[in-house]
């Protein structure tokens, strides 16, 4: 139990009691990317979509997918809100200290798709903004050739339980010359469609 008197819920991930920014933009995309009618929350509904979207999906994998949700729902209330998911993959956290993470890493709170595309039309990075994504593509080019390649990307993302079918979505829209990788630009632009005018880059 809780300081809050709140059952803590089984958890996914093996994570310490830090969360980098990194970390936290991923796993923010994500939810954004399961909370398809911009609740700020995910129903079993919505998580089940997401992944049965996929025609690899097999349906004999459904009950193992209503098994993670109800793991990762830790108030088992039928849906599961941004902080349950940082819960389940950083169960070392308390409530309290998932709250100031993301009150550090989102003090607006989330921002609705239809807020965010309208604020990436147009808008630009800020300098601040653009040596800080410039410092995070080196953590992801585990090769130092300059780019992110689709490999590098993916087993960044397998640590948060991102799956390869996500990241070859990200891909085909951001590799815009279809090479297999993210270049400075393809990188940025990444980042920038989806937080511009968000404080998560500068915070």
């Amino acid at each position: 139990m809780t300081q809050c008197g709140c059952k803590r819920q089984p958890h996914l991930g093996n994570k310490g009691r830090w969360i980098s920014k990194k970390d936290f933009k991923l796993l923010k995309m994500i939810f954004v990317a399961y909370d398809t009618d911009d609740s700020g929350s995910v129903t079993y509904q919505e998580f089940q979509k997401r992944f049965s979207d996929n025609p690899e999906l097999n349906v004999t994998m459904l009950p193992s997918m209503a098994n993670i949700f109800e793991q990762l729902d830790g108030d088992h209330n039928g849906e599961m809100t941004f902080r349950e998911l940082l819960a389940a993959y950083y169960p070392a956290c308390s409530l309290e200290e998932l709250d100031d993470f993301i009150n550090k890493y989102d003090p607006r709170g989330r921002w609705s798709e239809q807020q965010s595309e309208k604020y990436a039309h147009g808008r630009k990075l800020t300098l601040e903004q653009e040596e800080e994504l410039e410092a995070l593509m080196m953590t992801f080019d585990l090769n130092s050739d300059g780019v992110c390649s689709r490999s590098e990307m993916a087993l960044y993302c397998s640590n948060l339980g991102i799956g390869d079918d996500t990241v070859a979505d990200w891909f085909e829209e951001f590799d815009a010359d279809q090479n297999g990788t993210l270049d400075m630009q393809e990188f940025k632009e990444f980042f920038r469609k989806q937080w511009t005018g968000d404080p998560w880059l500068s915070s």
